[in-house]
């Protein structure tokens, strides 16, 4: 990878490690005989969406219509924007629906009706779920909610239920790769349970579940009718310490010049802040974390060793704690590589990726 040409802060993207991630979990996904259809949020790429589509992925997931229309501009035919859906885009979405299969999510009655009183073209429908992450869905566990919901379900006209969905966000809280698994199981059991109860009336709904620390740490699938992980196509120092990845499967890290290097401070600063790495932090070992810095090399990077952190962030500026013993060798002008502790939003803060052969790929 030829850095010579890089000016300014630019995320790095290594295309050997992106592509063995996806069809990593392509092949868990065909072995379990699940319906694999990843969340593209994290990269929202076309180009990458390509290497997708190379390990036979015909479905996605997004995050938001415009996301959808974007991905349904560049070849993608059938896709879940796994959001509450935003009623007031319903005429953008009976647009959408007419060229392309599109399901939507809800856990609202109120919602549902309006929506299908607002689109005449037929959209695929999932009843959004809660399995212990408590953002949106309706509580698992709750039947009357549950039917209150589906009841408003059978009046629809345009919406076609498709079934269960829920996202496992609690992994990401996890002390330990038992807890995740912990997690996992009793999501399954209980989103299992939810579409026996309802399997007379909806004989076809599915039952679809997403989250990356699971899905990477689970060894099969089994009884999930659908997965929809995301931050597995990048992974980062999140997904590191979570161990639901080795840092020899992380795909990104950030290019930062160096910009100051103090000794008697024992850091170095960077022209990389959070406008290039988001303010997204982890607290390792007691020490609240940006990034970690890898050494840049014509493979893409490796991690030095000794852990090095950014430890400060400003709009612009990194600070990066380093040593007595290692701070010579990193000299303004010089670049470093920072493993982001989010790769879905600091891959937001750029309009494109540069990858290890030295293309550009862009972002939507």
């Amino acid at each position: 990878m030829n850095t010579a040409k890089i000016t300014k802060a630019e995320i790095l993207l290594n295309t050997e490690i992106c592509k063995q991630n996806i069809r990593h979990m392509a092949e868990k996904a065909i072995d379990s005989n699940s319906i694999f259809r990843p969340h593209f949020k994290t990269h929202q790429s076309a180009g990458v969406g390509e290497w997708f589509k190379e390990a036979g992925v015909k479905s996605i997931t997004v995050s938001s219509l415009s996301m959808a229309e974007y991905f349904a501009e560049n070849g993608w035919n059938d896709i879940t924007i796994a959001i509450p859906f935003n009623f007031r885009e319903s005429e953008k979405l009976n647009t959408l629906a007419e060229k392309i299969s599109v399901n939507i999510i809800a856990d609202d009655p109120a919602v549902i009706k309006a929506v299908d009183k607002k689109i005449s073209n037929t959209a695929g429908l999932f009843l959004k779920v809660d399995c212990g992450y408590h953002r949106t869905g309706v509580d698992v566990d709750d039947g009357m909610a549950v039917s209150k919901v589906l009841e408003a379900v059978k009046g629809c006209s345009s919406l076609i239920f498709r079934g269960f969905l829920t996202h496992s966000g609690h992994t990401y809280h996890a002390a330990s790769v038992e807890e995740i698994q912990k997690i996992h199981q009793t999501t399954v059991v209980k989103m299992k349970r939810l579409k026996q109860r309802w399997n007379s009336e909806f004989p076809d709904a599915i039952i679809s579940i997403g989250d990356t620390p699971s899905m990477s740490v689970v060894d099969d699938f089994e009884g999930i009718d659908e997965v929809r992980p995301g931050n597995f196509v990048f992974y980062d120092l999140m997904q590191k310490s979570l161990g639901a990845c080795d840092e020899n499967q992380i795909a990104v890290a950030v290019a930062a010049p160096v910009i100051g290097r103090y000794p008697d401070r024992k850091s170095i600063v960077v022209h990389c802040g959070g406008v290039h790495l988001s303010k997204e932090a982890l607290d390792i070992n007691g020490t609240t974390v940006y990034g970690q810095v890898v050494l840049l090399n014509e493979k893409g990077w490796r991690f030095p060793e000794k852990d090095l952190f950014v430890t400060s962030l400003s709009q612009e500026h990194g600070t990066i704690t380093v040593p007595e013993g290692m701070i010579k060798q990193f000299k303004p002008g010089s670049l470093v590589g920072i493993i982001p502790v989010h790769s879905c939003m600091t891959a937001d803060c750029f309009s494109d990726y540069i990858t290890t052969e030295g293309e550009k790929i862009s972002r939507m």
